[in-house]
Formats: C-alpha cells, sequence, structure tokens
C-alpha cells in the first residue's frame, strides 16, 4: 500500500538511513527553485497518504478534549488518540510530519494501549513511558495549528505503520453535498492542496482559482467523486494576499478563501 511504502521510507530517513533529496535545509529554498511539478507532486502524495485506512483489521481515531484560543491566532487543541485492533502489551512509538517536511520526527516512545483503545503512558514498566504514580495516564497530543495546517501522525510497532491526519483548524466548505478543503501544503499556504467528495463520478469539474489573477479550469473527478488538486498562489508584487477557490458546477458550487503568505 502507498502508505505504508511511503511512511517506511519516512522513518527511514528519520533514522538516518538514507539520504533525502529535500532535506530540512532544502525547506529554506523558495518554492520556486525546485523541481515545482515533482515537488509538489510528492508532497502531494504524502496528504493523500495520511488520509488511506490502517492496516486490515486496525482502526485509530481521534476525539477533541480541549480547546483554548482563537483560530489564526493562539489556537491550542488537544486530542486523545484511540487505537483498537493491536495485540495487547505492544508498545508503541509515534512520531510526526510537519508541513514541508521530509523526515519524521520522534515524538514519544513506550506507548500501551488502554482501556477501549486509548493511548497511554501505562508508567509501570522501564520501557512504558509515564511515572508509576499516575499509571495509565491518558496522552494528550497537543497542537498549536496554523489555519488548515495538517498535524500528521505516525504510530508503529514492528513492521506496523499507522497514519493518522488532524486538521484542528479547517479551512473548509460544503453546498448541496458536495465539500471543499483547502489544507497546507506549505507554511506560508502559498501551496494549497483542495480536495473534496461528493461530486459526480468520472467527470470534468470545473472551477475557479482567485489569487494574483483569475483562472478557470476542470479537476477530473475519481470513480468515487473524489477530486484533489494543488494551487499555488502568488502576487507579482506581494509577499502575502488572499486565495479564493470555488467549484462552478450548477449542481453544486462551495467555494473556500484563505490567506496565504509568512505566518
Amino acid at each position: 500500500m502507498i502508505i505504508r511504502r511511503l511512511l517506511s521510507t519516512l522513518l527511514l530517513l528519520a533514522s538516518g538511513g538514507a539520504g533525502s533529496s529535500q532535506s530540512a535545509d532544502a525547506q529554506q529554498v523558495p518554492l520556486a527553485q525546485f523541481d515545482r511539478s515533482r515537488y509538489v507532486q510528492h508532497l502531494m502524495d504524502l496528504q493523500v497518504a495520511f488520509t488511506s485506512p490502517p492496516p486490515t483489521g486496525i482502526s485509530v481515531a481521534a476525539k477533541e478534549v480541549a480547546r483554548h484560543g482563537s483560530s489564526g491566532k493562539d489556537l491550542v487543541v488537544q486530542y486523545q488518540i484511540f487505537l483498537k485492533g493491536i495485540p495487547e502489551n505492544t508498545l508503541l512509538t509515534s512520531w510526526q510530519l510537519p508541513v514541508e517536511a521530509d523526515k519524521l520526527s520522534e515524538t514519544f516512545n513506550g506507548i500501551s494501549v488502554g482501556k477501549d483503545g486509548v493511548l497511554i503512558c501505562a508508567g509501570r514498566t522501564p520501557e512504558q513511558c509515564g511515572d508509576a504514580k499516575n499509571p495509565d495516564d491518558p496522552i494528550e497530543f497537543t497542537f498549536q495549528p496554523l489555519k488548515g495546517e495538517p498535524s500528521r501522525l505516525v504510530f508503529t510497532a514492528g513492521q506496523t505503520r499507522i497514519g493518522l491526519m488532524i486538521v484542528p483548524d479547517p479551512v473548509e466548505a460544503h453546498n448541496k453535498g458536495c465539500s471543499l478543503t483547502a489544507t497546507r501544503l506549505s507554511t506560508s499556504f502559498q501551496l494549497a492542496f483542495l480536495s473534496g467528495d461528493g461530486y459526480t463520478p468520472d467527470t470534468d469539474i470545473h472551477y475557479r482559482f482567485i489569487s494574483d489573477a483569475t483562472k478557470e479550469d476542470v479537476i477530473r473527478s475519481d470513480a468515487n467523486g473524489v477530486i484533489r488538486i494543488a494551487m499555488l498562489a502568488h502576487s507579482s508584487d506581494k509577499k502575502n494576499g488572499r486565495a479564493v477557490f470555488e467549484i462552478t458546477e450548477k449542481n453544486c458550487s462551495p467555494k473556500v478563501s484563505y490567506e496565504w503568505g509568512n505566518p
């Protein structure tokens, strides 16, 4: 499966087992200096991989437990993660893949699966995370998201790879049964991943994209009525701006807008 191949490659890079053409240093190079089409496709593949289902027999879900602050300013959101289908006494490691990164960063190790599948720091053995004075403590995964920023997690145990994507502060719209979401593919939101479902399958779906100029074109929906496209906002004389993406079909026309530029 795509998700397993991509996550295995990312884990290899995180452990220093291979090089990367888009290293941490390369993230500082302006997007225009890359082979743009290949780089954009690479980022899209990563994004799609994190929406793929987990391995057969395993389920993963996130439950929001706290939200503080304001969208786009000082928002802090906490989640508990529930994982089912993992053998008892399995210890997990969690990793995170920030926007534009090509290497996973380890966040927790020695994670246990508690009652009802909630991920915990059991704190009962040296291999388990946590404190013996506070055993079986549910882990609260905490994010300080930008608008439309995905929080992409990977949980590993042996050869098992489980991906999960959360967007705590989404940019989304719904209209007449169709959905549309804009997700950051770059920290500046200059590069956005537009996706949605509920569209007529295997059909050219018309859209309008407004940034420095207005572009009208079509996206081909897949057999399940899903659309996916990456759009690059730009301006000839500004370092930030506002982008609008709108579906212009008669049967449904969701529209999203977002601010791009250095956060």
